[in-house]
């Protein structure tokens, strides 16, 4: 499972593998899963944990502009927070089984 999270991470700087192993076991853990139970319900509540972690560092980002340059990377953050999101979906989607659930729209008027 290691080895799908290093695919996964491999082009995010600064991801080691001690931080690899540090997301799975803290999944584990909290999931009280094991990978022989379910390897895919571990591993996506792994990934959330790697980009919640990966978000953390990158909310120090910033933007500016200078004349004719400007660089942004303030939407790094909410890029890697939607990322764990995403991750955390399917953990919880392996976690219940793939039997039938229910979802609803949220309301147009926002109540």
């Amino acid at each position: 499972m290691s080895e799908r999270l290093e695919s996964r991470l491999a082009k995010v700087p600064k991801v080691t593998p001690e931080d690899i192993g540090n997301w799975l076991a803290e999944a584990e853990t909290e999931s009280e899963l094991t990978e022989e139970l379910n390897a895919n319900a571990v591993f996506y509540l792994a990934l959330s944990f790697a980009y919640e972690s990966i978000a953390a560092d990158a909310a120090r980002y910033f933007s500016y502009t200078d004349g004719e340059e400007s660089v942004d990377k303030s939407m790094i953050f909410a890029n890697y927070k939607k990322l764990s999101a995403d991750a955390l979906k399917k953990y919880r989607k392996y976690r219940r089984g793939k039997g039938t659930h229910q979802t609803f729209a949220k309301r147009a008027d926002g109540r």
